[in-house]
């Protein structure tokens, strides 16, 4: 009974932390890469997106590897399970952002992230958790998938630090919110992070083509 509710405590933990410090690394690396752009003349290899690549790869590098070491010794059942899952999209994810150094134009470089690099990653982040919620009932899942919603609504202001200032700010995070839970139901009846990359990746893939004028597409 001890362990099993030391385990429960360990997937609130899991359901909130990842996906709120990931969104506060990649905000910080948004800050400090504006900032040396004041002060550093970068050649011009790193200008643009390849700046923008380098800096993600190292955050997902580190993030992803010490996610792997806390779920490993926190959660070890859930992670000797469900190890294959984690280190395939997580490796999916750093080959697709090397992918985008060589990417220049703008609208490829949203289809890349949008259907390969987030769907990976947030997915990992935000959703690997539910393998464990899903194994303790319904309750705990429903607790939990509001709960790692919201955090991964929270986690998309560090894509875009600027929402602080917008109007749009709550009506974003509501979106996100609610297809996060959307994503968690799914789940709860079909147990695959795989099928919920998917889904991810389609959502993301037509709200880049709402937007593919503005994008430069047609090239």
């Amino acid at each position: 009974m001890g362990i099993k509710i030391r385990e429960r405590r360990v997937i609130f933990f899991f359901s909130l932390l990842p996906c709120i410090v990931w969104g506060l690394f990649l905000f910080g690396c948004d800050i400090l890469v504006a900032v040396h752009r004041n002060y550093v003349h970068y050649p011009t290899w790193l200008s643009g997106y390849p700046l923008y690549r380098i800096k993600y790869l190292v955050c997902a590098l580190l993030f992803l590897s010490i996610l792997r070491r806390i779920y490993k010794k926190l959660l070890p059942n859930l992670y000797g399970t469900y190890e294959k899952v984690y280190i395939r999209y997580s490796i999916l994810a750093i080959i697709s952002i090397v992918c985008g150094l060589f990417v220049r134009a703008k609208f490829w470089n949203y289809i890349l992230d949008g259907c390969l690099v987030s769907p990976f990653i947030e997915e990992l982040v935000a959703r690997f958790v539910l393998y464990a919620a899903r194994y303790y009932g319904w309750k705990l899942y429903v607790v939990i998938g509001l709960l790692s919603s919201l955090a991964f609504s929270l986690m998309h202001i560090g894509y875009d630090p600027p929402l602080f200032t917008k109007f749009t700010l709550l009506p974003k995070l509501g979106e996100h919110f609610l297809f996060g839970l959307t994503l968690c139901s799914i789940f709860w009846f079909l147990p695959s992070l795989g099928l919920l990359i998917s889904i991810h990746a389609i959502s993301n893939l037509y709200g880049v083509l709402k937007i593919a004028s503005e994008l430069g597409y047609p090239l």
